[in-house]
């Protein structure tokens, strides 16, 4: 089984842990997963892991703060994000129930491009932070502008074809190998070489998220 580049693999189906024992219903099934997906909770948007899902509902972890009642919306990937309510919170767990029941093979199905060759991608999380692109010409200082598990779109980058291998970091992440996939006037795209981790990723937005904040309250 093939799934997204930013999901892990799926295990076997157990019995329903997306809410409290007391609450658990009978005649429902949650599969025990590890994905990774995108939250967005009243316009915060950051990582999050669905720990179990079924037709209804997932268990998710989050560093989000959530409350009870709060409407969310998961993305798995650009082509699939479902609505849902948050029903009870513990600590950095929260249970979800989703605003419409789903069909689990969506969560599965491998990520091949449609019929208009548009292939989904994984979640990306906007941004502005600065970073260091090191070519083989030397450095060029860029803003990255948005950012997921497996590239980045940049802006103000200049003369680097399509194709070009690079060295990629940004203060807070690792130095990575990528390539860069397209390259326009404006703003061009990376592909990294190996995924950033998803603790890393998920520490840094978190990060972004608090300068971010620091810096409308300066002005």
């Amino acid at each position: 089984m093939e799934l997204n580049p930013s999901l892990n693999t799926v295990s076997t189906p157990v019995s329903d842990e997306a809410q409290p024992t007391s609450e658990r219903r009978s005649g429902e099934r949650q599969v025990s997963v590890m994905l990774t997906a995108k939250l967005d909770a009243g316009g915060r948007q950051q990582p999050c892991r669905i720990l179990n899902i079924s037709v209804k509902g997932a268990n998710i972890e989050t560093l989000i703060e959530l409350q009870v009642g709060q409407p969310i919306e998961i993305e798995f990937r650009s082509n699939l994000k479902l609505s849902g309510i948050v029903r009870w919170v513990r600590q950095s767990q929260a249970g979800v129930e989703f605003q419409n029941a789903i069909d689990l093979n969506e969560i599965w199905k491998r990520t091949e491009s449609s019929i208009m060759r548009i292939k989904p991608r994984p979640p990306r999380f906007c941004c502005f932070a600065p970073a260091t692109i090191e070519t083989a010409d030397g450095n060029q200082i860029c803003q990255i502008i948005d950012i997921s598990a497996s590239g980045l779109r940049v802006i103000d980058l200049s003369n680097i074809p399509a194709g070009t291998a690079v060295m990629i970091e940004a203060d807070g992440l690792p130095r990575h190998r990528a390539v860069v996939i397209w390259c326009n006037a404006d703003s061009a795209g990376l592909k990294l070489v190996n995924a950033y981790k998803y603790s890393e990723l998920e520490s840094w937005l978190l990060h972004q998220e608090g300068r971010s904040d620091v810096d409308r309250h300066a002005n």
